[in-house]
């Protein structure tokens, strides 16, 4: 019998439009970190040069190359990436995040097993992501309910979709949350401020709720956006009610953000399965979330947490006042939640779901061209602005830019 040591292993690339605040690159961490774990070769590659994690992909020792945006045009980015793909020689290319990053695809030899992921149950994202169904293997969602959402999209019919939910780091025992019946409610907000998706201009009308109320509770609300300064100004604390904003947040401070916390508070109108609420679960806070389609009654139960109907906004308060005048409730959801997220969702358990739907890697390598011919991306309204013509304009722009900036 051949030893499966002489077998090929994976070599995995991870492409994103962007390595932004957020959970799909928080899902870029967590897996990459894990394969790395595993002695797996894996390389990141980004159109954008923001990176506000950088220190998080440094301390699991994740290559990440990040492109400028703003000193490169798309077309010259996306055959930077090409030329580095073509010297790391992946078995396998995940898009991750917008466009630019499925528009890879399309240029990979063939025998490259070839995902793309869509995080978000968004209109919008489907819409994108259908045109470049002709250059994948396969589609990855994050939840059932994706999955069937996109089954029911002719173009996908074209390529398997899969559910692979994403995973997070499990904290030990000792540094997951602990319910203090004596103290406060700690309740948790940390994501995106921002009306769209995450609705936090309802969060006014849930701390009036929860003042009028009487209990007492400290409110810690974390992140940054267009909605912060505003929230600032109409949520002024008191001594037994008190709100904090501590803006972003590192990576790696989350968990010890986490641990001084009860309850997590996630009021989106629409969700694909949040990283945010994976992380709180897994440390013991008590969901108090959206009962969205997708992903979020997919792992909260009656158990393990609260779902409140998207539009009753006075729900969520309601929820929150129950679980102060039930601690004993409060303590069991808490168990529960983090048992839930251990057994399922798990870093290790994604990366065990990733690595069974890769096929077996190719015996052959593949046969990279010398050059590629570049065309305009598939979702592009007016491909005209990616002619040849007009990209000597864009570049000589870019460098009349430069000039101003430097000088």
């Amino acid at each position: 019998m051949e030893s499966n040591s002489h077998k090929p292993r994976q070599r995995i690339a991870l492409i994103s439009g962007g390595l932004a605040l957020g959970g799909a690159t928080t899902f870029l961490i967590n897996l990459a970190g894990e394969l790395i774990r595993r002695n797996f070769a894996v390389e990141v590659f980004s159109f954008e040069n923001n990176n506000p994690l950088a220190a998080d992909f440094q301390s699991q020792k994740i290559p990440a190359l990040c492109l400028d945006g703003r000193r490169m045009i798309f077309e010259d980015r996306l055959e930077i990436v090409l030329r580095r793909l073509r010297e790391f020689g992946p078995t396998v290319v995940i898009a991750n995040l917008g466009a630019s990053s499925f528009e890879v695809l399309r240029y990979l030899p063939a025998h490259i097993f070839r995902v793309g992921v869509i995080h978000s149950d968004e209109a919008s994202q489907y819409d994108m992501v259908r045109h470049y169904t002709p250059c994948m293997e396969l589609t990855a969602v994050v939840s059932h309910a994706m999955q069937q959402r996109a089954a029911a999209i002719p173009e996908f019919a074209r390529v398997p979709v899969a559910c692979l939910p994403l995973g997070v780091p499990m904290p030990p025992d000792e540094n997951a949350a602990r319910i203090d019946p004596l103290r406060p409610l700690r309740i948790l907000y940390i994501g995106r401020l921002s009306r769209e998706q995450k609705r936090v201009h309802f969060f006014p009308q849930i701390f009036e709720q929860l003042k009028v109320s009487g209990i007492p509770f400290h409110w810690t609300i974390a992140g940054e956006g267009p909605e912060k300064i505003s929230l600032e100004h109409a949520m002024p604390g008191s001594p037994a009610q008190t709100v904090s904003f501590p803006g972003k947040i590192a990576y790696a401070d989350v968990p010890e953000l986490l641990r001084a916390h009860d309850v997590f508070l996630l009021a989106s109108d629409y969700e694909g399965l949040p990283l945010s609420l994976l992380e709180a679960m897994g440390a013991g806070l008590v969901p108090v979330v959206s009962n969205l389609k997708s992903g979020i009654p997919e792992v909260v139960d009656d158990a393990g947490g609260i779902l409140v109907p998207v539009d009753n906004v006075a729900g969520y308060a309601k929820a929150i006042i129950h679980l102060h005048e039930h601690r004993d409730e409060l303590a069991a959801k808490s168990a529960a939640a983090r048992a839930r997220v251990r057994q399922e969702f798990s870093v290790a358990a994604m990366t065990d779901r990733w690595l069974a739907a890769f096929p077996d890697p190719a015996v052959s390598p593949p046969v990279w061209p010398q050059r590629w011919k570049i065309s305009a991306p598939l979702p592009a309204t007016h491909p005209v602005y990616f002619s040849p013509p007009l990209r000597a304009a864009r570049r000589l722009l870019i460098k009349l830019r430069k000039r101003r900036t430097d000088g």
